[in-house]
């Protein structure tokens, strides 16, 4: 039983759904952005054309994942699957997407809160420095992806274990596919556990960059947010409606890697430990994974009103030089200037 038809054409209405999504939302940013919203509207173009590399590598991925005893079994399925080093290398850049995705809205969210909460601080984001806060997400990126292929990468042991389950129900040989599979431990003829220690640091790490970065998400948002409601703070009501407008657009942009990337990730790395067989059904993950590079744009595009307000049809595209107002830069620097 090969893999469903319906998986593919899930991945690649997702991946085409992705790139017209995010290059409409790219146009957006450049003529309905522009400088009204400070130095934030680089990271945003960065996030988009993340999202749109992403995309790309999922689908020069096309990954198939299946959870077996105590090991996770990820093959590519794309017309790399039977050139194992290039499978290998593709399969780590797609699973290093997922620690450079939550590092960049962990960067988002430290830069919304320095502009409402620390506006004093904006020159950190000043000029050049702001290609600066690309690198945090790059040296994740590069430890997850790292760990990924040294600790997770194909061995013999990891061949002969998931031998059957590959030819029975994918009907693959697993010596011609490129493949990674964390296996956790496997049980010696006396029945004993015997670990696989390099496959646990690995899981153990990903978990903990993950844990990071959420965690660095949620401190800047619930701290953005006591802001935004303190009336007391002096701030346009302009300025106050278009800050609350980006600090929810990237709410909503966290909680949809959190179900449709992180949380079934997660889920995945856990299972195994107790040997909990979900099979086949770990190719949900694949479909779920997939959606995130096609949604995420769409919710810019409608929470943000300038955007919406725009493909709706209800501005013409001649107000959008003069109906910009800085929702970052004037009212801060202002205020700045006050000081």
């Amino acid at each position: 039983m090969a893999v469903s038809p319906y998986l593919r054409i899930c991945q690649f209405s997702c991946f085409f759904i992705a790139i017209i999504a995010n290059t409409v939302l790219l146009y957006l940013i450049k003529i309905r952005a522009g400088s009204s919203f400070g130095r934030y509207r680089i990271m945003m173009i960065s996030f988009s054309v993340y999202a749109i590399i992403y995309a790309t590598i999922e689908i020069l991925t096309l990954p198939v994942m299946h959870l077996h005893g105590s090991g996770i079994l990820f093959y590519v399925n794309s017309i790399l699957k039977h050139h194992t080093t290039a499978g290998v290398l593709m399969s780590t850049l797609y699973c290093g997407s997922f620690a450079f995705c939550i590092s960049m809205l962990a960067t988002h969210f430290i830069f919304r809160y320095i502009a409402v909460c620390r506006n004093n601080k904006l020159y950190y984001f000043e000029g050049n420095k702001v290609y600066l806060w690309l690198l945090p997400p790059a040296i994740l990126f590069t430890i997850w992806g790292s760990s990924i292929y040294f600790n997770f990468g194909p061995n013999q042991l990891k061949r002969d274990y998931f031998r059957n389950v590959t030819m029975q129900l994918y009907d693959e040989d697993i010596d011609k596919v490129a493949f990674i599979a964390p296996l956790y431990y496997v049980h010696g003829k006396d029945g004993s556990r015997i670990f696989q220690f390099p496959d646990l640091f690995g899981a153990f790490l990903s978990c903990n960059i993950m844990s990071l970065c959420f965690t660095t998400c949620l401190v800047c948002a619930y701290k953005t947010y006591k802001k935004l409601n303190d009336f007391s703070t002096q701030m346009s009501k302009r300025t106050r409606a278009l800050n609350k407008q980006l600090f929810w657009t990237l709410g909503l942009q966290t909680l949809l890697p959190c179900f449709t990337q992180y949380m079934p990730v997660g889920l995945i790395f856990i299972l195994p430990l107790f040997e909990i067989e979900v099979g086949k059904a770990g190719n949900l993950v694949g479909v779920t994974c997939c959606l995130y590079p096609a949604m995420d744009p769409l919710i810019a595009i409608f929470m943000i009103d300038r955007f919406r307000n725009y493909i709706l049809g209800k501005e013409s595209p001649s107000t959008t030089k003069s109906s910009k107002v800085s929702a970052v830069t004037s009212d801060n620097h202002s205020s700045t200037g006050k000081k």
